[in-house]
């Protein structure tokens, strides 16, 4: 009986680390320059389609439409959002030998882990749903209404986000530099399902429609939502959480491995 009860308190005390962790992650994030960058990237993107939509954009553009046109870019935003704080967070400990003070304390990995992850996550996320409700407000004055998928299509973000933060978490906790593991982050989440798709088509005679395992067919329901219903939005789901968990779970390992 005593050791569940211990048990369970070194849980909840891990996890409260991980919250710890978590919170002052995210105010470096603040304190520094890329949340600045990537902010006033999001506004420059923001104001270029909204200034499109209202100067050249028919007076009978539907709800959709205009929503669909916003959100197309969501898929690149959450990529440059994965690669500015995901790819960074674990790498940067070491990089600033900062590690030394953090690792060196009564802090298990996993509760670093978890909390430099979740951090990343929900800064990307959250900067997403602000460009959400800044889209539906352009809308609402430009059409008069608010899409009902937007619920849906936030939904795939979020399933989105969190498989770019657990690729990137892996090169972070594989590469010895920020600037390599940003490259490599950049570079795999844009490459990779292009390549894997290739050889489906090419080598292996697949049909591009059937390629449902590729992480950018999987989050094309981002914006498809807009167009009518998901064929299989469970599947798309899954598949992408599964590109996320797989190299974060490869990332902790990794992680735990290394030295001060």
């Amino acid at each position: 009986m005593e050791g569940k009860q211990k048990a369970s308190i070194d849980v909840g005390d891990d996890l409260r680390q991980a919250v710890i962790v978590g919170r002052y992650e995210i105010l470096k994030f603040f304190h520094g320059k890329k949340i600045f960058i990537f902010g006033g990237l999001i506004l420059a993107l923001y104001a270029l389609v909204t200034w499109i939509m209202f100067a050249f954009a028919d007076s009978d553009m539907t709800v959709r439409g205009a929503t669909q046109s916003y959100i197309s870019f969501l898929q690149l935003l959450l990529l440059i959002g994965a690669t500015l704080f995901s790819s960074v967070t674990i790498v940067s400990e070491f990089e600033d030998r900062t590690a030394l003070t953090l690792f060196t304390k009564p802090v298990r990995k996993y509760s670093i882990v978890i909390g430099k992850f979740c951090a990343a996550y929900v800064l990307n996320l959250g900067i997403v749903l602000l460009y959400f409700v800044l889209s539906a407000v352009a809308v609402a004055i430009k059409t008069g209404g608010v899409a009902s998928e937007m619920a849906a299509s936030f939904g795939y973000c979020a399933v989105y986000a969190f498989s770019l933060t657990g690729i990137a978490l892996f090169f972070s906790a594989l590469m010895k530099k920020s600037s390599s593991a940003s490259i490599l982050t950049f570079i795999f989440i844009l490459m990779a399902p292009m390549v894997i798709a290739m050889v489906a088509v090419l080598a292996m005679d697949i049909d591009p429609s059937e390629m449902w395992y590729v992480l950018d067919v999987a989050s094309a329901a981002v914006v498809n939502c807009f167009d009518g219903p998901i064929a299989n939005p469970v599947r798309d789901s899954l598949v992408m959480v599964l590109w996320g968990l797989v190299p974060a779970v490869a990332g902790y390992f990794l992680f735990r491995r290394r030295e001060v």
